[in-house]
């Protein structure tokens, strides 16, 4: 290009070319390459150097790795077109990959070109050729990964597609699309207002503002919504898609479309029934913490009266024996008294009722002359509630034979009762440091064996031992599923 200036005088024609926003390449009648703009070598990633004097194909050769390539014989036609007849030449999108110009290895770019050819005459001569080319791989590769998608869901019983032209206003649609919005006899193109008719007044305004968003935002379309057929019947839709630009401007959103109808109806129904189950549960609950409520009264006056008959008999074995039935009437009372409190009638926090049991246990025990501490370690831990009941009657018979045998010619001593869990094993330790006689302790009364059948019932495991310090009972219970 040489450096006249233009019709003006003030601008050189080749500082025109240089700056052109477009790629050009001038070539002779021989296919070497005469000068080349900026914008050329940046789309192209060359320099001046590696273009100006070589000939065009070995500039750019086909790619060796691409058994398919024919760029170099569809551009080479073209330009010959262009030479014989004089006149401009639009070729069709190319797949023509280029040379990566610092790669050590020899590595092509897969690129997409739009060229245009034209010839320059001078005196009636052709004198050059212009070779002027668009990058358009990002839209053609954007292109063909959505049509390799919608071709997929082509393959989808039940799943509509279509092709909306936001810069027409018209949509191209699949058979499937047009018979879920009931135009049956429909396919191809129609006007964009036809479908958006279709929906739910209701859901317009939320299908427009998605779209306006994917728009804005060059974010994916996923919008479920109601459309209304003529027949009266309302169908849920769900579309998914993506808006392509052309030039920076939104030109067509393609997307795919599926029936929801069914799967919200089936919502509808489980959403029905689970609100009517909630209510019965929730009755359910209000009738269990009544009978729960019902039950601990009664306990409770059971073990008082027991507690006043074992006041007024003087026999010693018999009012021992009331007593202690008093105990474990109020052990399970205590359960139920925690129920009826709470919000949960199927599972009970033993590690609140356990500290109040054992304070009860101390102060009815027959320990007037002694000085008996009883230590509680029970961190929250939540039980189904017939475990919790067991557990309330273990500790009622562990602490109550604790402080009857344990301080023998003792007025002081400490009892220690400790709850852990680890993983799905629940231990109850009950332990003193009284005289640690296993016989007395291990006696086989009424008390052992409630001990032996709970924790032949729980599956559980039992330790009995003398300890340097007194005596320990350890219950290791498996913690039910769930």
């Amino acid at each position: 290009m040489g450096g006249e200036r233009s019709a003006n005088g003030s601008v050189s024609r080749s500082a025109i070319f240089a700056a052109s926003p477009h790629g050009y390449l001038v070539l002779d009648t021989d296919l070497k390459i005469i000068d080349v703009n900026d914008r050329y070598l940046f789309i192209t990633g060359s320099e001046a150097e590696d273009l100006v004097g070589k000939h065009l194909f070995d500039a750019f050769p086909d790619d060796p790795s691409d058994a398919t390539a024919d760029g170099t014989n569809n551009l080479g036609k073209s330009l010959e077109i262009v030479a014989a007849t004089g006149k401009q030449h639009r070729m069709a999108v190319q797949k023509y990959n280029i040379p990566i110009r610092d790669s050590a290895d020899g590595a092509f770019e897969e690129k997409y070109w739009q060229p245009l050819n034209t010839p320059v005459f001078e005196d009636g001569k052709l004198v050059a050729l212009i070779h002027h080319v668009e990058d358009v791989t990002s839209e053609f590769i954007g292109r063909r990964d959505q049509a390799i998608r919608l071709n997929l869901a082509k393959q989808v019983s039940g799943i509509g597609y279509g092709e909306l032209d936001l810069q027409t206003g018209t949509a191209n649609i699949s058979q499937e699309l047009a018979n879920l919005f009931g135009y049956a006899d429909t396919e191809g193109t129609i006007p964009m207002a036809k479908l958006f008719r279709r929906i739910h007044p209701d859901d317009l305004a939320h299908v427009n503002q998605s779209l306006g968003e994917t728009m804005a935002n060059d974010a994916t379309v996923n919008a479920d919504y109601r459309i209304v057929l003529p027949n009266g019947e309302t169908r849920w839709l769900n579309t998914r898609g993506e808006v392509l630009f052309e030039h920076d401007k939104p030109a067509r959103f393609i997307g795919a479309t599926l029936d929801l109808t069914h799967s919200k109806k089936r919502e509808e129904v489980l959403q029905k029934t689970l609100t009517e189950r909630d209510k019965l549960l929730e009755q359910k609950e209000t009738l269990l913490g009544d009978v729960n409520h019902r039950i601990k009264n009664s306990l409770h006056l059971v073990s008082s009266i027991l507690r006043l008959e074992a006041a007024s008999v003087d026999d010693a074995s018999v009012k021992h024996s009331l007593q202690q039935a008093s105990l474990r009437v109020h052990a399970v009372s205590s359960v139920h008294e925690l129920i009826y409190k709470s919000h949960n009638v199927t599972h009970v926090d033993v590690g609140e009722y356990i500290p109040q049991l054992v304070d009860f246990l101390s102060a009815s025990t027959e320990t007037d002359s002694k000085q008996i501490d009883t230590i509680v370690d029970a961190p929250s831990v939540t039980v189904p509630t017939d475990l919790a009941i067991n557990l309330a009657l273990l500790i009622n018979e562990l602490v109550t034979n604790a402080h009857k045998h344990a301080f023998v010619a003792r007025e002081q001593g400490r009892v220690d009762v400790r709850l852990h869990q680890e993983g799905d094993l629940l231990t109850l330790t009950v332990s003193d440091d009284g005289i640690g006689n296993a016989e007395s302790v291990g006696r086989v009364g009424l008390g052992s064996k409630i001990v032996a059948g709970i924790v032949g019932q729980l599956g559980a495991a039992m330790d009995k031992r003398t300890t340097e310090h007194g005596y320990c009972v350890e219950i290791e219970v498996p913690m039910p599923a769930g």
